[in-house]
């Protein structure tokens, strides 16, 4: 992914690391290239969950956001996506 931060655009908020893998992996079996941000900081253990209200983000083009939003949303309201939710 070559794009400049700015051309980025979250389109999911992970509670934890195992959905933000689950959602990056699922958007790149559909050919959308996708990224993780975490704000966790290793070295202040769970201190960043304070902060903030989830692990981290998944990131993905502003050209390819409205389909990776749907495809997100297809699997969260899918019976595999809300077992993990």
């Amino acid at each position: 992914m070559r794009e400049s931060k700015s051309d980025l655009k979250v389109v999911y908020k992970a509670p934890d690391e195992f959905m933000a893998n689950t959602i990056k992996s699922l958007l790149e079996n559909e050919g959308i290239d996708a990224l993780i941000k975490s704000h966790q900081v290793a070295m202040y253990d769970s201190i960043g969950m304070m902060m903030k209200p989830n692990w981290g983000e998944v990131l993905v083009r502003g050209d390819d956001f409205e389909e990776a939003d749907e495809i997100v949303k297809a699997f969260l309201s899918s019976p595999e996506g809300e077992q993990n939710s």
